[in-house]
């Protein structure tokens, strides 16, 4: 460089600064207070991200030996190739650019400090006045902080493009990987990106993004960090992009809402605190679950697409929440929350209690029940007249599988008038966890009183739990930035039904599976389900309650405004929601086979005996027309009244 060139620059740049220190626009003489907000991240049971709980996608890194050395490298070769040579400030580069500005133009001339400063302490714009308080605050930087700390403090906190700010969140959010395992390809990607983060960006400009990298890694090339054959091979490789899946966003927002009502007694600000919060969701079932809808609503006519969905998925026997979707693709996620917050009738669904009720009782599978048109006092002004959902009956009796197979509503309604009551079913219902508020008409065996989807995802679970409600839960435990332990969750489970009960309700509801309204789910599942469709007046909601040993999953449809039908009024449970069940167990059972087949274990106390299919009691010898059916050995049926005075035939449980 001219002598005489380099301190003419030399004497702008004081000329200016003192200009700039007498207008009192300088910063003070301490360095300002770095004050960085870090997100919370919020994580899948075996430890994958997740999302992000604050205003801004960053987690701290805590060492640059947590950072690939390619990272470090291609950020001096690109940004400051005399980071360790300079006391901040880069004079000859800085004269350039300040001769620019004052011109009109545009040129870089900052170094690593320098941007460091603008980012922490000062605005973007290209004026004098921001250039010499950047100058001053590089130089203040330098002053306190080592070079490799000052290397830290840029890249957490950069911007990176796509809401990643930080080394940390671009490594996941553009490889889904940590900073310490960034390939030399893959940091010199972000490196590239640090120029202009949506000029870049790989959604818009794939190709203009792999052309910077190239440009990256020549420079590795041109500091010795990397060879010209090495060159050669890398810049043939694609970006091999491996984006961070965006899943699971109602459920990350209820862990938010549900972590800052845990913490909020201790002072905690969940969404600047940088917390780890490790949560109950499985990754796979999250997955399937997602697909599953997507696939299921895509088919649908779009007039049918702008209904919302919600599905809650809980683990039997622990009460995890599996998997949660709280509206459709273009629900809010800080709206509100529809596996959890809605309530709304449940329709046929509700069934699972009122005949989990009779058979805890002591009815069986065979008891008789009447498909005959009834008119009932509801205990309000009005007389309630149920029918069936096709507008026909049989004017026969039925059995009680029958009834549940085809989803009768006559004989539900004779059932719940008849052979046990509304308080009944309601106090069996609360037992499963239905804290909801539910009003004891008959009426309420068709699903008339409102649940959430949680609440029937978790009663369900207790059938298939043998009995045991487990309180679902979302969270397993909390730490802070520093890995000490908030909170840790622990499993609240007590036995609430006996398992001849949750047994004999679980068989039941399989007949819904093979032969009912759900058999289509036969079609591309093969292992034990159980559950019971849902479908109320003029399709405002339709419902699938689904479950196995592995997990129980309500899905419900419908819209906000109930004065809505889901597909004009002519869509019932087994259309909408039992398809998305069908896909996401089946998806499910491909990649746990055993466990996601497995029927339920029998009891002990079940037993298989002869009844009298006339009467649904036990047979004597002078019954002609008989039936194996398991039942409840410590609630034997009756002796059948029609053809009584013998002595029944057991069949002994050995024998299988």
């Amino acid at each position: 460089m001219n002598y005489v060139n380099f301190l003419s620059r030399i004497k702008l740049i004081a000329i200016l600064f003192i200009i700039t220190f007498l207008s009192g626009d300088i910063y003070s003489q301490e360095l300002p207070p770095i004050l960085l907000d870090y997100a919370t991240q919020v994580l899948t049971e075996d430890g994958k991200l997740l999302g992000y709980i604050g205003e801004k996608n960053r987690v701290e890194v805590r060492s640059t030996g947590s950072i690939s050395k390619y990272v470090l490298w291609a950020l001096i070769a690109t940004e400051d190739r005399n980071f360790y040579d300079h006391n901040g400030v880069s004079y000859s580069g800085l004269g350039r650019a300040l001769l620019k500005t004052i011109t009109g133009n545009t040129q870089g001339g900052s170094t690593i400090t320098m941007q460091l400063a603008r980012n922490l302490f000062l605005t973007h714009d290209r004026t004098v006045k921001r250039k010499v308080n950047e100058i001053d605050l590089a130089l203040k930087i330098e002053e306190k902080f080592s070079k490799d700390q000052i290397l830290l403090l840029y890249l957490n906190t950069v911007y990176f493009g796509l809401g990643a700010h930080g080394i940390w969140a671009a490594a996941q959010e553009y490889f889904s990987t940590t900073p310490d395992k960034l390939t030399i390809t893959e940091s010199a990607t972000l490196v590239g990106l640090l120029q202009s983060p949506n000029g870049y960006n790989p959604e818009k400009n794939p190709q203009k993004l792999l052309s910077r990298r190239n440009e990256v890694l020549h420079n590795l090339v041109e500091v010795n960090k990397l060879s010209k054959s090495e060159f050669d091979k890398l810049k043939q490789q694609p970006l091999n992009l491996k984006r961070h899946l965006s899943i699971g966003r109602h459920f990350v927002e209820h862990v938010r809402r549900e972590a800052i009502t845990m913490l909020k007694s201790r002072g905690v600000v969940v969404s600047k605190d940088q917390l780890k919060i490790t949560t109950t969701l499985d990754l796979q079932t999250q997955l399937a679950a997602e697909e599953a809808v997507a696939k299921q609503w895509n088919s649908m006519n779009k007039s049918m697409q702008t209904a919302q969905v919600a599905l809650v998925s809980v683990e039997p026997g622990t009460g995890k929440i599996r998997a949660m979707i709280g509206g459709n693709k273009d629900s809010e996620a800080r709206g509100i929350n529809r596996a959890v917050q809605i309530y709304r009738q449940p329709g046929s669904a509700f069934k699972l209690f009122l005949y989990g009720k009779m058979l805890e009782d002591g009815f069986t599978f065979e008891t008789p029940l009447q498909d005959i048109p009834i008119v009932v006092d509801s205990g309000t002004q009005f007389e309630w007249r149920p029918s069936n959902s096709s507008n026909s009956f049989s004017g026969e009796e039925i059995s009680m599988v029958s009834a549940i197979e085809g989803s009768i509503n006559l004989a539900a309604a004779y059932a719940i008038t008849e052979l046990t009551s509304p308080d009944s079913v309601i106090s069996f219902a609360k037992k499963l966890g239905v804290n909801s508020a539910l009003y004891p008409y008959p009426s309420l065996a068709l699903g008339t009183s409102e649940v959430t989807p949680l609440e029937m995802a978790t009663a369900a679970s207790v059938f298939a739990a043998g009995g045991k409600l487990s309180k679902p839960f979302s969270i397993m435990k909390i730490e802070d930035k520093n890995g000490r332990t908030l909170y840790s969750s622990s499993i609240d489970t007590a036995t609430v039904i006996d398992s001849a009960t949750a047994y004999l309700t679980s068989i039941a509801f399989a007949n819904v599976v093979d032969n009912g309204t759900a058999s289509s789910i036969r079609r591309s599942y093969k292992g034990f389900a159980a559950g019971k469709t849902g479908t109320t007046q003029n399709a405002t909601d339709v419902w699938f309650v689904g479950f196995n040993t592995s997990l129980s999953t309500a899905i419900w449809a419908g819209y906000d405004n109930p004065a809505n039908k889901v597909g004009g009024g002519f869509s019932f449970g087994g259309t909408i929601c039992v398809p998305v069940w069908a896909s996401m167990m089946s998806q499910l059972s491909k990649n746990n086979s055993r466990q996601f087949l497995l029927p339920p274990d029998r009891p002990s106390t079940v037993i298989e005996v002869e009844l009298c299919e006339d009467s649904g009691l036990l047979a004597v010898e002078s019954c002609t027309k008989r039936k194996l059916v398991m039942v409840n050995s410590e609630k034997m049926p009756n002796l059948c009244p029609i053809h009584s005075g013998f002595k029944f035939l057991q069949v002994d449980s050995s024998e299988e």
